[in-house]
């Protein structure tokens, strides 16, 4: 994920995700490579930005913004319906409402395509930035991006898939060999890492779940692909 900032000292670069489940995955398997969950901050590159992380104080200063592109949108638009539109995402804008907190149609978003609106991306009000990884963790839940697991002896691997998602989504983001011949999948919940010492132990308690294609990936899943391409 790319994250924006605005107002913060916030170095651009790469930054580690430490979270529980990952460091208990490391503890309990010991493996050869660590691919713990990585954001990279970009400063205010807004257009390559998944989200955006601003100070607070300069709320007003980060709306501005959209509110330009959108003046500079009534200028050359003759579409009577988005010109309506933008007149009523201005007047929201006015009243400090951030475009992300709000639901809109599939017109009205194809509208905002238009202006590409820097608060219409998922958005986080800081103030304290000593603590980059709860920082990173407010962005996550923001934009509903939760992170899965694969583990064992070679690598414990973090990935993040959308809320809502189901298994095959998540094996697409492992390899698109895995989405494309998905067979069945094996679900660990984190919560019961410590119940257990190995796989097999898991699986021989009841730990291990299968599960078919439309099963909705939950935060902290650590996950197994039965594939055949």
């Amino acid at each position: 994920m790319k994250v924006a900032s605005f107002g913060l000292d916030i170095t651009p670069g790469k930054q580690k995700y430490t979270c529980e489940c990952f460091e208990k995955l490391v503890k309990k398997f010991s493996p050869k490579k660590l691919s713990p969950y990585v954001v990279e901050f970009v400063g205010e590159d807004f257009i390559r930005a998944d989200a955006v992380v601003f100070n607070s104080v300069k709320k007003l200063d980060l709306i501005f913004i959209d509110l330009e592109k959108i003046e500079n949108r009534l200028i050359r638009t003759t579409d009577e319906k988005e010109k309506e539109f933008l007149k009523k995402i201005t007047t929201s804008l006015e009243a400090e409402n951030l475009l992300c907190d709000q639901q809109f149609s599939d017109e009205e978003k194809n509208f905002i395509k238009n202006i590409m609106p820097v608060t219409f991306k998922p958005c986080v009000a800081a103030l304290d930035i000593s603590d980059i990884n709860a920082l990173i963790c407010e962005i996550l839940k923001k934009s509903e991006t939760i992170l899965f697991y694969t583990a064992g002896e070679k690598e414990v691997h973090a990935w993040e898939v959308k809320k809502g998602s189901n298994i095959v989504d998540a094996a697409g983001k492992i390899h698109s060999d895995l989405a494309r011949g998905f067979i069945k999948g094996e679900v660990i919940d984190c919560k019961d890492l410590d119940s257990f010492h190995n796989v097999a132990e898991a699986r021989a308690r009841g730990f291990a779940k299968a599960v078919d294609r439309d099963y909705i990936m939950q935060e902290g899943n650590i996950i197994e692909i039965k594939f055949s391409v």
